[in-house]
């Protein structure tokens, strides 16, 4: 839907020899919404003008991003970004919001063919190919992909990259894998959303073995999970070779219950280097929280608990911001850059 109307530069700061820009794949328009208001080309368009007027400029903070129409595809962005390659420190990809990808508060103008089947994607291996020197990636969507998914594939180099933080409703094992099979030297922080991992995909912990036991991740020290895995969750961690060294394991808004926290405090000793364990948001009964917590009460944090009387625990996790993720590591007593 191209329109000369159409504007998706929502914000920008380039008065310097760095810049700051945030772009929408939408089409600003008032009243209900629909996924014909996505214009992702056009978006690509307004990057791809900005980057002409700018050759050189550095980038702090590329932000593109939904907030009404999680729908599209962020392949023509990237295909901009692989033309120009400019330097970015930060890049967000995806909804502003997440997950929200219901209908909302808008109404579809054809209700039964619209709305809830938006889907938001993202071709990970390419945005790591079309900006190699990135310092920090966030992406927020329902669809996190992999354009090569041959025998043959090579990861992208990602010898710059510290911080990595993927959110996806049902992330694909496969992408798992191919994060497992890559070489991120300078990596120290991991935040997986894998979503339904479990329901959507059939996944299981095992399926984590090849990221957490790649050879590729000697800086990492910073691991979330948040998805509706338990069963032998604890233990792949304990046994892997990144469960030893982590400083920070957070798994919060997950479905941990009892026989998880009494896991947890019988392979404490597996977490030599552990400093902050953070299970907020799960279903852990009380007792079972205290005996957890008395293993370290400094390190572990339990937030608050959702135990449902007669139900087993199910997964459900908040509304996050993409723009908080720019800030949700905290300290936990590893150096800071």
């Amino acid at each position: 839907m191209y329109s000369a109307a159409c504007d998706h530069l929502r914000r920008v700061d380039d008065r310097g020899s760095y810049a700051e820009l945030h772009l929408t794949l939408e089409c600003d328009r008032a009243g209900v919404v629909t996924s014909r208001d996505v214009d992702e080309d056009h978006c690509a368009a307004a990057l791809d003008r900005w980057l002409r007027a700018h050759p050189g400029r550095t980038l702090t903070e590329l932000v593109v991003t939904t907030s009404r129409v999680h729908n599209g595809s962020f392949a023509p962005v990237v295909d901009v970004l692989a033309r120009h390659r400019p330097e970015i420190v930060r890049l967000g990809l995806g909804a502003l919001l997440f997950p929200d990808f219901e209908r909302g508060d808008h109404a579809p103008t054809t209700p039964s063919g619209d709305g809830s089947s938006w889907r938001l994607s993202v071709p990970l291996d390419r945005v790591f190919a079309a900006v190699p020197a990135l310092g920090e990636l966030v992406v927020q969507c329902n669809d996190i992909a992999l354009v090569d998914t041959g025998p043959s594939r090579v990861w992208p180099k990602t010898a710059h990259l510290r911080r990595l933080v993927l959110r996806d409703e049902a992330i694909d094992p496969a992408v798992v894998s191919a994060l497992g099979a890559g070489s991120f030297p300078r990596l120290e922080s991991l935040e997986l959303w894998l979503g339904r991992f479990g329901y959507g995909w059939g996944g299981s912990a095992r399926d984590l073995l090849p990221l957490l036991n790649g050879p590729g991740f000697e800086s990492l020290r910073r691991l979330t999970l948040v998805s509706d895995v338990s069963d032998e969750l604890v233990d792949v961690l304990a046994d892997s070779a990144l469960g030893a060294r982590l400083w920070s394991l957070r798994l919060p808004f997950g479905v941990l219950d009892a026989d998880a926290a009494l896991r947890l405090c019988e392979r404490w000793s597996a977490f030599g280097e552990l400093r902050r364990l953070d299970v907020t948001g799960n279903a852990i009964p009380a007792a079972a929280a205290r005996a957890l917590r008395s293993k370290a009460p400094d390190v572990v944090n339990l937030g608050r608990q959702y135990v449902h009387v007669d139900e087993d625990p199910y997964f459900a996790p908040p509304l996050v911001s993409l723009f908080d993720a720019w800030s949700s590591d905290t300290c936990d007593g590893g150096p800071r850059h």
